[in-house]
Formats: structure tokens, sequence, C-alpha cells
């Protein structure tokens, strides 16, 4: 075998589908425990530096937007964290504390419109502005979920933190469903978009038959939420719900829910907020999940990391885009610190205790590119340009907003003292607890 030929063949971008994902998830297991094991910060920073590689050497090259068992794997992964997230919610308790909802939504509404105020501002159209401020919109639950299983965090700000994201993530998904149903992006000007430059005179149509779909897709996905929630309820409740048959019966139940979304319609992510949001707040008693569901969630959330980071590495960017990427960044991190730090009076948490919730809500992750995927699929065929438009913001400010975030996030929960402070070998030879014993 000639060498050209040998070199052809072991080539990245020559690898099997399969082949190439069971290298990346165990390089990026591998690197993630060291990760954790020698800064002590979060596996998931391991498993982003892996997909940011992978996608630079053309691993995974994957079709955008999402679709196939790509999507359904992305909408099980994320899907099993919001759904842990969101049965975490008391929604009596919730409702008792107006300063909390006032916070929540001021949070997502601030952003959004910094997000796409400052998008206008440069030049860009009505339609990418309001898609990248409904993406910038969404928290990281899952992140949270991890960081706080990895620092072994707990308390009042760990707590605020999840519940925070989730709702604010609720609304970032029912802002996509209203936005690509209801709003058609429209292009006045002559040849086409090249995707990489604003389209200036792009505006936004109202459409009565889309704001109808909208409702339609709503419904759909509280049915959903309903049956999943049917048939996780029973289950949970045995006395054997911690067996690994259980955990396997859970899977099942959201793959089937992710199906049922894509062939009739609705939100699979969004059917699996109510459906956590039903579980918890039909009983009193707090739900056990089993430890085998556990351990696939922590197993699909590193194929989402990976996954997340590889499709952000294939977007090119010139010198000009960067700079709107990293605006776009900071004016997110603007409207979700800003906004917490303010509305924070009455929700029950001093200042002190509120930078820490406000720096947790900086990550983005899973369900965001989830947001992007489904904006790009609905818009792509009314204008092409558009959707590229929003992917080429929305997939590096992700991963951006996933490292910063999760940095950020971790240094709060270190602060605030509800994470073991041990760093690493300087943590080890001073004798101090580590983060991982």
């Amino acid at each position: 075998m000639h060498s050209a030929d040998l070199w052809a063949k072991l080539a990245p971008g020559h690898f099997p589908a399969l082949l190439s994902w069971c290298v990346l998830v165990g390089a990026a297991a591998l690197l993630g425990h060291m990760v954790h094991r020698v800064s002590g910060f979060p596996r998931m920073l391991g498993y982003t530096a892996v997909g940011l590689v992978a996608g630079w050497l053309g691993f995974g090259d994957l079709p955008w937007p999402l679709r196939g068992n790509t999507a359904l794997l992305l909408e099980i992964a994320v899907g099993t964290s919001v759904l842990v997230a969101a049965s975490q919610i008391s929604l009596r308790w919730l409702f008792k504390q107006p300063w909390l909802l006032l916070q929540s939504l001021g949070e997502s509404l601030i952003t959004l419109g910094l997000t796409a105020g400052l998008l206008v501002a440069l030049g860009w159209g009505w339609p990418v502005a309001l898609a990248v401020g409904v993406i910038a919109m969404a928290a990281s639950p899952a992140v949270l979920l991890r960081i706080a299983e990895d620092l072994r965090a707990s308390g009042a700000v760990t707590d605020r933190s999840v519940l925070l994201a989730t709702v604010s993530s609720w609304l970032a998904l029912l802002a996509g469903l209203v936005l690509t149903a209801s709003w058609v992006p429209v292009s006045d000007i002559l040849g086409p978009t090249t995707g990489t430059e604003p389209a200036q005179l792009t505006q936004m149509r109202f459409s009565a038959s889309g704001l109808l779909a909208g409702l339609y897709n709503v419904a759909l996905s509280l049915l959903w939420a309903a049956l999943l929630a049917a048939a996780l309820w029973p289950v949970l409740r045995w006395k054997s719900s911690r067996s690994d048959t259980t955990a396997l019966y859970l899977l099942a139940a959201l793959a089937a829910t992710c199906l049922m979304a894509e062939h009739w319609g609705g939100s699979a992510v969004f059917a699996f907020m109510v459906a956590g949001l039903l579980l918890r707040n039909l009983s009193a008693k707090p739900l056990l999940w089993p430890q085998a569901f556990q351990a696939a969630n922590a197993m699909l959330n590193l194929v989402m990391f990976v996954l997340v980071a590889s499709m952000a590495a294939q977007v090119q960017l010139n010198g000009a885009m960067f700079f709107v990427v990293l605006c776009v960044v900071l004016a997110r991190m603007t409207g979700k610190l800003g906004s917490i730090l303010l509305l924070g009076h009455g929700t029950g948490l001093g200042w002190r205790r509120q930078w820490p919730v406000a720096c947790a809500q900086l990550p983005l992750s899973g369900l965001a590119l989830v947001l992007a995927s489904s904006i790009a699929w609905q818009w792509m065929p009314l204008n092409p340009g558009v959707a590229q438009q929003v992917s080429a913001i929305a997939l590096p400010l992700i991963v951006i907003c996933e490292l910063l975030g999760v940095l950020a996030a971790s240094a709060a929960l270190w602060r605030s003292g509800e994470a073991h402070r041990g760093i690493g070998r300087t943590a080890l030879l001073r004798g101090e607890k580590r983060h991982d014993t």
C-alpha cells in the first residue's frame, strides 16, 4: 500500500463515523478526568476542548441543521438534564415569590433586548438579532448540574442558580417557538446573501397562520409532557424504582417522546421541562432518580459537550465576525449579570450571594444548540441567508459562553463556600480537603 493511500485512510475525515465517535468519547473522558484531577475545574472543560480540536481536524463532520440520529441523541442528552432540573422546582413555593419571578423574567427580557439591540446597532437585520437574542436568553441547567456534581456543590446559591437557569431556558424555548412560527424573515435586497455579512434590508413579516401553527406546537408539547409524566409517575413511586431496568424505561420514554415530537410536531425539550414540573408538583415528596439513570445522564452529557464544541469549531470566522461574536458575548454577560444584581432585592438572597447566582447563568450548551438548530431548520427554506447568519453567530457564541461560563460559575461557587475549595496539586500538598476524594 502506498504511503499516500495509507495517510488518506488515516486522515480524520475518512474515519468511519462510529469509530470517530469512539475515539472522541474516549479522548474526552480521559482529558476531562485529567482536567478535574489536576485543576479542580469540572470535567466538561476537557470534553469541550476535545470537541473543539475534533471539529478543527474534521472529526464528527455533521450536517447543519442537526437532524436524524444526531438530533435525537442531542435532545435526549438535553432532556435528561432539564427533566432532573425541572423536577426540583416547586410551583407552589415559586408563585409565592413575586420578586423571584420578576428577577427570572427580567433577566431574560433584558438579555434579549441588549443582545438584539446590539446586533441591530451593528447593522444586522431584525430576524438575525431576535434569533440570536432568543438563544442568548437561555442558560444551561445541564452545565450547572454537572458543575454541582463534580465540585460537590450544594446550598441556597446552587439551588437558586439551577432554578433561574431552568426558568430562563423555558422562556427561551417558548420564545423560540413563537418566533419561528409567527414571524417570517423577508429580505428585500437584490441577489443572495452570503451568510457572513448582514442583510441590511431583512425584515420580519407576521404570519397569522404561523401563529396558529405555533400554538398547535405548544399544545402538542404540553400533550407530550402529560403523557411522559403519566408514564414516569407510577414507575418512580415504586419501591424498586432505583433498579437498572427503571433507568432503561426512563430513557426509552424520553426517546419515544423525542420521536413523537419529530413525527407529529411540538418541542421535545419543552415537553421534558413541563413533565419535570408535573412530576415534582404532583407530590410533596422528592423524586429519587435511579443511579443508573444518573450515570446515563453523565455519559449523554459528555457526548453533548463534545458535539456542541465540534459543531462550533466548523464555523469559519473572519476578523469582522469574530468581533461581532465577542460583542454579543459581552452584551449577554452584561444583561445576565446586571439584571440579576439589580433585580435581586426581595428574593431572599443578599448581594454577596446574588453575584455567584448571576455568574452561574453565563454558561450555554446543548439546549442553546437545540434552539439554534431549530431556528435554522425552520428558516432555511424561507431565507437561507438569514439562517446561515444566525448559525454563524450562534455557534461560536455557544461554545465561548460555555467555556467562560463554566470557569465563572465554578469560581463563583468556590467563593460562595458551597463547593469544595481543593484545587489540584497545591491543595494536595497543603493537606486540604480535595474535591475528588
